[in-house]
């Protein structure tokens, strides 16, 4: 073990219920900061245009951090790869999940999986053991209930488990992967991918030491880390993520009724300052970190009760809340943990909802589609009722599992129009209208729309980055150098991605990006500076690129629905407005040095020292 790094990869194939242990090429780790990189060389070497995403050839891969399990503030970020089922791309999820800590202390750093079990099956990875268990019992299961089993089948309250949910094994292209720890590898369908190979769940449970380099260094910047941020994070420990939706709904940043209004009355309500007023009974801290952002609820009356268990985030709370303009937060907590139960992605559900609910309105699907469900802008019930479908894959919600892109296809009559996607993955919930950098970053994501692969609107917003170059507040509504920010800011989210840290801390809380130099050099050793980590995160986003080359995207598929680009927002912060993606698209790809058809140039590839991926551009 090398400070950071188990330095070992477990493949593991489930057709041959057999497993291998490979070395992890420490060279190519360091050039691609740890094994989100070396994930995306094995995805574009190993999966071609011809592997189907739910096909047993399909790789299914769980990968960590150099920072992931260390004492590193929020060092606790795992990744979930693979061919999404959802989008046909880059497939990736990730998750503060303690399966990927367990993984580390049993010395691995990834695992691959491939094949497809006769039977269902669950894995039991223990150090160096790995047995492949019958999950008949739990097939079925909801994913809480089965987390459960699993422990206590093996009799290891300690192990951690990452497993899917009804959705999952019912190949639902919007499932997920629901950890132990509440926390959700929401977006792609990898849920569904787990489920085609017959794998249940993955409980891991390691004994060895997770080493670093400089552990007095690390302590050092750990406690200087917490100091410099636990006031300014003191709103997200508060409120949660969902602090700001009321800003939010008046800076005209927060989705409303499917992303065609500036204004929604019910804001307040659905707030994170609603919710600690009310449901809120507890706050869940992450492995090693200090924020505890993360929401407990418990709701005692009404029509959802009895209700307690992990709250919504605001993503979740805007996608099934104000998209679909719900202003019960109780009915949110509940459609929440439904999708949790189930193992769906509350940002893909609620946007699909919000879809249907549009199609409803204008007569484009009735009662007669939808089994007698009015989907009604607003009705709670209508919401939860829908989700229910889509998890059991039953009736219309078999339609709406397939996400927007595919069931407006089959739903047809104009419904094309009004489903929110890009490259099929449904937009998140920060508004390309008010900002329009994050149109072009939805455009242009590695694995479809997501705001999480660059915050690129976070300078528009105040906070600043002069490290990256950015020391001014931008203007939101401007056009102008908005392709230098998102592709500066999709590299930095690389780099923190792949170190396993928690992009809130870094970006939030104004730390000097420096100090993810310093925790990657105290941790593994290696003298490292922002801007080499930086050119990492290039070499990353240019792999990823070029997978989605190989399965077929292209310039044409770096856009935004017709709405945000034609159809002004009528009232509201943003009232007036359009998304000018064009001109800030050609810009961009000067910026990447990508070629007319959207392809990193060969020499762009030089310039990384990526000659192995030259051959891909063919």
């Amino acid at each position: 073990m090398v400070g950071g790094y188990a330095g070992r990869i477990l493949r593991i194939n489930l057709s041959e219920m057999s497993f291998s242990i490979e070395r992890l090429d420490l060279s190519l780790a360091k050039s691609l900061i740890g094994c989100l990189g070396v994930a995306s060389k094995i995805m574009l070497e190993e999966v071609d245009h011809s592997v189907e995403p739910l096909s047993p050839r399909n790789k299914l891969i769980l990968a960590t951090g150099p920072l992931t399990g260390s004492t590193a503030p929020a060092g606790n970020k795992s990744i979930v790869i693979s061919r999404s089922p959802l989008t046909n791309i880059w497939g990736e999820a990730i998750f503060s999940a303690n399966a990927g800590i367990e993984l580390k202390r049993a010395g691995f750093d990834m695992i691959i999986i491939e094949g497809r079990a006769e039977r269902p099956v669950y894995l039991w990875i223990c150090d160096d053991n790995v047995e492949f268990k019958d999950a008949n019992g739990i097939w079925g299961m909801d994913t809480f209930t089965a987390c459960n089993a699993v422990k206590n089948d093996l009799g290891e309250k300690d192990a951690a488990v990452a497993c899917i949910g009804p959705a999952g094994e019912r190949l639902v292209r919007l499932a997920c992967i629901i950890s132990d720890n509440g926390r959700a590898a929401g977006r792609c369908g990898l849920g569904a991918v787990m489920g085609s190979k017959n794998l249940k769940a993955i409980a891991i449970k390691g004994s060895r030491a997770i080493e670093v380099a400089n552990p007095e260094a690390l302590n050092k910047l750990r406690g200087d880390i917490i100091e410099f941020t636990r006031e300014k994070l003191k709103a997200f420990t508060d409120y949660g993520t969902s602090r700001g939706v009321v800003a939010f709904e008046e800076m005209g940043n927060l989705p409303i009724k499917n992303w065609t209004g500036g204004r929604f009355p019910g804001a307040e309500k659905i707030s994170g300052v609603r919710m600690a007023e009310t449901i809120l009974v507890g706050r869940k801290a992450c492995f090693a970190c200090h924020v505890a952002c993360g929401r407990y609820v418990r709701v005692s009356e009404g029509p959802y009760a009895p209700l307690e268990g992990y709250g919504p985030e605001y993503e979740t709370i805007a996608a099934l809340g104000s998209l679909c303009m719900n202003d019960n937060l109780e009915a949110i907590a509940k459609a929440n943990d439904l999708c949790n139960r189930f193992g769906l992605d509350t940002i893909s559900v609620g946007a699909t909802i919000a879809f249907a609910m549009e199609c409803y309105e204008r007569g484009i699907i009735t009662k007669d589609e939808t089994g007698g469900i009015e989907l009604i802008w607003g009705d709670p019930d209508a919401i939860i009722r829908t989700i229910e479908l889509i998890g059991r894959r039953e009736g219309f919600g078999a339609i709406l599992g397939e996400g927007s892109m595919r069931a407006a296809e089959k739903i047809g009559k104009g419904a094309e129009r009004y489903a929110m996607h890009v490259k099929g993955l449904e937009i998140p919930m920060h508004n390309p209208y008010r900002f329009k950098e994050m149109g072009l970053q939805y455009a242009t994501s590695e694995r479809g729309a997501c705001h999480l692969r660059g915050f690129s609107m976070l300078p528009a917003r105040g906070f600043l980055f002069p490290e990256l170059g950015i020391s001014e507040k931008l203007d939101g509504f401007s056009i102008e150098g908005k392709a230098h920010i998102v592709k500066v800011m999709q590299d930095a989210c690389r780099v923190v991605d792949a170190l396993g840290i928690c992009k809130f801390l870094v970006f939030f809380s104004g730390i000097p990006l420096k100090t993810l130099a310093e925790l990657y050099t105290a941790v593994t050793g290696w003298k490292t500076t922002l801007e080499e980590l930086l050119k990492a995160g290039e070499r990353i986003w240019i792999l990823q690129r070029l997978f989605n080359v190989r399965m077929g995207v292209r310039r044409k598929d770096d856009t935004l629905p017709r709405r945000f680009l034609e159809e002004p927002m009528v009232d509201g912060a943003a009232k007036g407005q359009i998304v000018e993606l064009e001109p800030m698209l050609k810009d961009y790809y000067t910026e990447r040095e990508l070629d007319d058809e959207g392809k990193p140039k060969k020499e762009k590839l030089l310039g990384l020292n990526l000659d192995f991926a030259i051959k891909f551009l063919e």
